[in-house]
């Protein structure tokens, strides 16, 4: 998946206090000790009668914390006759109709309470029982004023140990009627229902207990609301020929399964499915396998039927998915793409590559795909970029649907990302799971980084295998530099912080140690080693330690390890601590090198006490192109005799940028290596280490490893750079310096130094396309062109805004466009900075009239562009608000665009803090839009001012972060290191660019 986090807040205060005056009453000190001792014995036989009742089923220590009486629906509108058919199972006694409560409206925002960062508690189940199959029935009425579903679900589940109560989860579920019978059908007596809110768990207590090694089942019926979070079971809509179309879809990963039927929804609890679902007779539904052929009415609604589907392989719970809808599919051999009508046709780039991505992956695990088929969907309405449910996986409509002469090469390429890595997933994921979501890394570092394979296999023209280093290694860098990052592998403590571990860390950082790890290994043991690790544990789970003791039979007999290591001491140091080292290499002069290493940090002053040590595959290549290797094993410092000739001129560290460490060097070979890098000579240098030459010594500069005067003289090269990837690097690290001066006096200095640097390859470039271009030229004409106008470069400003004027007048603006689809959204949003309401109106209609998600995007992201604080004020509103044509989970996109604009920065912190509740209640602060929108908001401050407010807003709102606290977190640490970067460097960086326009570059 790409990117989820669930979670819910409280908006209600449950105690009311009153003030007066206040009553005292007097004890003696006798009295007073009999009250205390009094106490403590109630104290302590609550306690024990507590353990008396939770210990009988908790297989692995779970304890109930607060336990309530469960909310019964018993709604005869809403209730369905739902058919529960399994095995010779055909009906099931009902032992405990529960009393009806009020009945519950549906609801569009969460109101359960956070439970505070502090807070540890057990969430895991029970493990005395264990579920071997469901049989769902489902009937979603996707109907204005209703969204609500009927649903009954049947678990057979084993009994491990004997035990008096049925632990499971439920979450936002009306439940009707609950019963228990063993595998004969004889009912078992139910003596009471609760619940434990802090941990999801509905609990079904029993008068007698289960018995070991029996088998029994568990009947549930119940209603639910189709909500508008998009998680769990909810709606979405679409508007076609001027009709709203409604849809229900599921988005389950982390722990939303239970939103939509009562489960053991942990991921090592795999079980077989088999899903019914009752839909309208004119719309169709989908699940993870392929639909039986029968299909029957549903008793009771004469315009629904029923459809059935194969039983699943065994499998997750967060992995269960199904769609109804009015979509329509193209299919190739057992591979289908759904959308809605309308974008039907922009489904044929997917299903290109697909069977052409899916074949790969085959060859490369050395496994067929398990299932008869895969669906792809495009959701209008989706959290996150796409989600890998085994056998339908479901995507965000950018992410799916490519229209040519309307969507990017740079949306092209995306599209081919996420569909590789969603297929990566059906091995690395669904195949092979997690025991527990600590290791969600396995499935998202594994299928990062493969997917860059995937993606190589379809179209090796895009160069992935070098991008890796630009969109993961030093996105992962960015973060892990900060002391309020996270282990690769991290403990779970409740369950908010699920989805929070769903982040750069598991994604990026994951994918760059298994990436090092693979070129340690070298490719034919490494694809040998997952070979065996996924044949071995095939519809099963796994820890990484398993993964590890696999790869390190792999290595006996070799000599790719040092002495008497496993690969589980190498990986732990770094899955199991935080950050990552700098590695500064300096030579003597006979050639030997000593080597150290530190962890990197945003700050190098505050590492003094940091002890962390990693093992480091180092690899050297001298100016004679010559590679060797050098295990630093765990320790501070070591020396390597005699690696370089006496002679020689410059050499690197890192080679290719495998290893997942930054590397400093003794100021003569920095010196030698910007020498190098001048005029053509850059060539000499792979086109990936002249990226982490200028991506290393900006960060070691900014942290204080290295001086500003050697860092920057790094980029003084780039004037003959052609290559993608250097650019990218370079241009990321000029972001946050464009950051730094652009609210300052001193802005011109910056603005005229990059000009200088990009000017005449800007010249080269130009707007126009060339047929059959480089594909990375293409890259490079977004990145340059954008940085250009965005500076105010004249000739880039004036033919951007005749390009949108001639577009504006065109006879029919949304049907005719020549504008270059990869320059679009430089072209809008110069126009629209440059322009008024007028401009700002005319994309807004463009924005409502496309049919195409990725020209959606786009037009969103320059609309943010404008100058008018009331235009950006009214937008940020929009985005908020229901029915205006603003997506959900679309609204972080404005956020963020808006805090891109300066005039914007301060605009969207006050909105954040000044609508904070109405965030909350719209977006649900468990969501990875509520992190973003903190984190956006924030991470552009450079005074005292604005981070010591915002740190007093987190203090006083801390309850409220939800999931955010972490984040919240690293804004606090990230900013107070922007103010003091602004009093140490400015002055520095301001003299060196004086400097540099003297002399011309």
């Amino acid at each position: 998946m790409t990117h989820n986090h669930h979670e819910n807040l409280s908006m209600m205060d449950a105690v009311t206090t009153k003030y007066g005056r206040t009553s005292f009453v007097t004890v003696s000190k006798t009295l007073a000790i009999m009250l205390v001792v009094i106490f403590f014995i109630c104290l302590i036989a609550t306690g024990l009668l507590v353990y008396s009742f939770t210990s009988t089923c908790a297989g692995n220590g779970t304890e109930l914390i607060t336990n309530e009486s469960i909310k019964i629906e018993d709604s005869e509108s809403a209730r369905v006759p739902l058919k529960c058919e399994h095995n010779h199972h055909d009906s099931l006694p009902v032992s405990s109709t529960l009393p009806p409560s009020t009945t519950t409206q549906p609801s569009t925002t969460s109101t359960a309470s956070p439970v505070l960062k502090s807070e540890i508690i057990d969430i895991r189940l029970p493990r005395s029982i264990l579920p071997e199959s469901y049989v769902v029935h489902l009937v979603p009425f996707i109907q204005v004023n209703n969204f609500t579903f009927s649903g009954e679900v049947t678990i057979l589940i084993n009994v491990l140990e004997s035990c008096n109560n049925i632990t499971l989860h439920s979450v936002e579920l009306n439940l009707r009627n609950i019963a228990v019978s063993n595998i004969k059908n004889q009912s078992v007596t139910i003596k009471n229902i609760e619940t434990v809110e802090q941990k999801d768990f509905l609990v079904i207590i029993l008068m007698d207990p289960l018995e070991k090694n029996q088998q029994y089942y568990i009947n549930i019926e119940y209603n639910g609301v189709l909500n508008n979070m998009l998680e769990g079971f909810y709606r979405s809509s679409y508007v076609e020929n001027n009709t709203t179309r409604w849809l229900a879809a599921t988005q389950f990963q982390a722990t939303d399964a239970r939103k939509a039927f009562p489960c053991f929804d942990e991921p090592s609890m795999k079980a077989r499915f088999q899903i019914n679902l009752g839909r309208l007779k004119n719309m169709t539904s989908i699940s993870n396998m392929r639909k039986l052929n029968t299909t029957e009415p549903v008793e009771g609604l004469p315009d629904y039927v029923w459809d059935s589907y194969e039983e699943t392989v065994k499998m997750s719970t967060y992995l269960v998915a199904f769609v109804i809808s009015d979509f329509r599919f193209i299919k190739s051999g057992e591979f289908s793409i759904w959308a809605r009508p309308s974008a039907l046709s922009q489904a044929e780039y997917s299903l290109e590559i697909g069977p052409k991505v899916l074949k790969y992956y085959e060859q490369f695990f050395g496994i067929k795909y398990p299932l008869p088929k895969i669906d792809m969907v495009a959701i209008p309405d989706f959290s996150a970029g796409a989600m890998e449910n085994w056998g339908l996986i479901t995507y965000r409509e950018p992410a799916l649907l490519y229209q040519k002469g309307v969507s990017s090469k740079a949306s092209q390429q995306r599209i081919a990302h996420v569909v590789s890595h969603e297929l990566a997933h059906q091995w690395f994921g669904n195949l092979v799971t997690p025991v527990w979501w600590e290791d969600i890394w396995l499935n998202e570092g594994f299928a990062t980084y493969v997917e860059y394979l995937g993606s190589y296999a379809v179209n090796p023209k895009w160069k992935d295998l070098d991008l890796f280093l630009i969109s993961d290694l030093h996105q992962a860098f960015t973060l892990d530099a900060l002391k309020t990052s996270h282990p690769i592998s991290v403990k779970v403590n409740n369950p908010d912080e699920v989805g929070d571990i769903f982040d750069r860390i598991a994604y990026s950082k994951g994918a760059s140690v298994i990436r090092m790890m693979q070129h340690f290994l070298g490719e034919k043991l490494f694809q040998k080693g997952l070979n065996i690790y996924l044949k071995s544990r095939a519809y099963d789970n796994a820890a990484q330690d398993d993964l590890w003791e696999t790869f390190t039979q792999q290595t006996v007999g070799t000599k790719v390890l040092p002495n008497n290591t496993t690969i589980k001491e190498i990986m732990d140091s770094w899955t199991l601590q935080t950050g990552y080292p700098v590695v500064t290499i300096t030579r003597n002069s006979n050639g030997d090198l000593s080597i150290r290493q530190e962890r990197f940090l945003l700050e190098a002053a505050r590492q003094s006490l940091d002890k962390t040590l990693w093992w480091i595959p180092i690899t050297i290549l001298d100016d004679d192109d010559r590679t060797q290797a050098i295990w630093l094993e765990n320790k501070r410092n070591i020396t390597a005799e005699k690696v370089l000739k006496s002679d020689c001129k410059w050499f690197l560290g890192n080679v290719h940028q495998y290893g997942y460490y930054r590397v400093n060097y003794d100021i003569q070979n920095w010196q030698a290596l910007v020498k190098r890098l001048q005029g053509n000579g850059h060539k000499l240098i792979p086109a990936r280490n002249r990226a982490q030459i200028v991506d290393d010594a900006l960060k070691l500069a900014s942290a204080g490893y290295l001086s500003y005067d050697i860092a920057l003289n790094t980029t003084l090269y780039l004037k003959y750079e052609k290559e993608y990837v250097p650019w990218k690097a370079a241009l990321t690290n000029f972001e946050f310096l464009y950051n730094m001066f652009v609210r300052s006096a001193h802005f011109d200095k910056f603005k005229t130094y990059m000009l200088a640097i990009m000017t005449d390859f800007y010249k080269e470039l130009t707007f126009k396309e060339i047929p059959n271009e480089d594909p990375t030229m293409v890259l490079n004409r977004m990145e340059i062109i954008n940085l250009m106008c965005r500076l105010g470069h004249k000739e880039c400003v004036l033919e951007a805004v005749l390009q949108f004027q001639n577009w504006r007048n065109s006879p029919n603006p949304d049907k005719e466009n020549l504008i270059n689809p990869d320059l679009r959204e430089t072209v809008y949003c110069t126009a629209i900075a440059d322009g008024g309401q007028e401009e700002w109106n005319f994309a807004w209609n463009r924005y409502l009239n496309t049919n195409v998600g990725a020209d959606e995007e786009i037009i969103l992201s320059a609309l943010a562009c404008s100058k008018e604080i009331w235009i950006l004020s009214r937008y940020l509103e929009w985005s908020l608000t229901e029915n205006l044509g603003i997506r959900k989970h679309d609204a972080v996109r404005v956020f963020a665009a808006v805090a891109e604009n300066p005039i914007g920065q301060d605009l969207v912190y006050r909105f954040m803090k000044t609508n904070w509740k109405r965030i909350i209640s719209y977006l649900g602060s468990s969501s990875m839009f509520f992190s973003s929108i903190i984190r956006t908001s924030t991470e552009k401050f450079t005074t005292e001012e604005e981070v010591n407010d915002f740190k007093s807003f987190f203090e006083r709102k801390r309850d409220e972060f939800g999931v955010a606290v972490r984040t919240a977190q690293q804004s606090i640490e990230q900013v107070e290191s922007n103010t003091r970067w602004r009093q140490k460097h400015f002055d520095t960086i301001t003299k060196w660019l004086e400097t540099a326009i003297k002399m011309n570059l």
